[in-house]
């Protein structure tokens, strides 16, 4: 086998995961999102601010599912607004414009890396500080008794761990014995 043939399947090997991974987010985005320059636009912000924060993005794209199923105009009943549904304290804490898509996204991404921090990088945990507010975690020490929390945690980890492939791992130094962290 000649050294670029070599090479071309060294690169293919050591690639070819980190491609089909980003295909699969640009497919479940673009299955979301009819219009393709927005999907692409938000793919990208995704894939961006991910890697500024470092979270996983397939993490981030399956929260932004559930909080407004990609609608950049949602606004909850509540008040939180836009594609990872900030309310508008949040977004003024972190000095961001919740109307803006990109400003959007970068803050919820940094609001839920915060949660992750709080939280001993427990997803669960970070989930419930993320729809219930850390304060509320703290108080029960776990995940707080709430229908809409439980549904919330539920359904992120259904699509992170169903669609994405995801896997997790028991965390017993977290407060319950149902958080997770990041696994292999």
């Amino acid at each position: 086998m000649s050294y670029r043939a070599k090479f071309i399947l060294l690169f293919y090997l050591v690639f070819s995961s980190a491609f089909s991974k980003n295909e699969l987010l640009e497919n479940y985005i673009l299955k979301n999102i009819s219009n393709f320059e927005h999907a692409r636009f938000i793919y990208e912000d995704i894939m961006r601010f991910s890697s500024k924060y470092e979270i996983d993005p397939a993490l981030v794209v399956s929260i932004i599912k559930v909080e407004s199923s990609f609608n950049h105009n949602a606004i909850s009943e509540k008040g939180a607004i836009g594609l990872m549904q900030l309310m508008p304290e949040t977004a003024e804490e972190l000095r961001i414009d919740p109307f803006n898509v990109s400003s959007n996204i970068e803050g919820g991404i940094r609001y839920f890396s915060k949660c992750l921090k709080q939280n001993n990088n427990d997803i669960a945990l970070a989930l419930a500080s993320y729809n219930a507010g850390y304060g509320n975690v703290q108080k029960y020490e776990s995940i707080p008794p709430f229908t809409e929390t439980d549904n919330y945690i539920s359904e992120v980890l259904k699509i992170y761990t169903g669609y994405f492939n995801k896997k997790y791992i028991f965390n017993p130094v977290s407060f319950e014995d149902n958080s997770f962290k990041f696994g292999e």
